[in-house]
């Protein structure tokens, strides 16, 4: 058995925790979402966000929910679909894009089911944080989700 003292641990935690922001800002910096926003509103951002792993074939969001995050694919692919459609709605999605906005920014149920095609890393923002940091950016958050296929 291994133990290791409070203070270590809070250290190692606090390490990992400035690790994964620089790590998040610099894929954030890749993304041209972010472009308008400023290095320390991407900081801001990067401290906000949540990573979480999803299994292959694991519904992320279901169509009719309630939209509390906002989630941007670090690495995999998911697929879009409609309850009535037939297939998929929109082109699959990968590392980089994101999706969960739409009803977020108008508070509506969820248009779609979101589902992991294979192990999907996402980074996830709450609805509170999506809103005080890309609140402002809502109209280009937008346009740039039709520009992913969706509306």
């Amino acid at each position: 058995t291994w133990t290791i003292d409070m203070i270590t641990f809070k250290s190692i935690l606090m390490g990992k925790s400035m690790q994964d922001a620089v790590d998040y800002v610099k894929f954030l910096d890749g993304m041209k979402l972010f472009d308008p926003l400023s290095n320390d509103d991407k900081q801001a951002l990067a401290s906000s966000l949540k990573e979480r792993v999803w299994p292959a074939e694991t519904n992320i969001i279901c169509e009719g929910d309630e939209g509390d995050y906002f989630y941007i694919i670090r690495a995999g692919e998911v697929k879009c679909t409609q309850s009535g459609k037939a297939g998929e709605i929109c082109d699959r999605l990968k590392r980089g894009d994101f999706f969960g906005e739409l009803a977020l920014l108008s508070s509506d149920k969820r248009k779609a089911t979101v589902t992991a095609v294979a192990e999907t890393t996402t980074l996830e923002l709450g609805r509170n944080a999506f809103t005080r940091v890309i609140g402002p950016l809502s109209t280009y958050v937008s346009q740039a989700a039709a520009g992913q296929g969706r509306s």
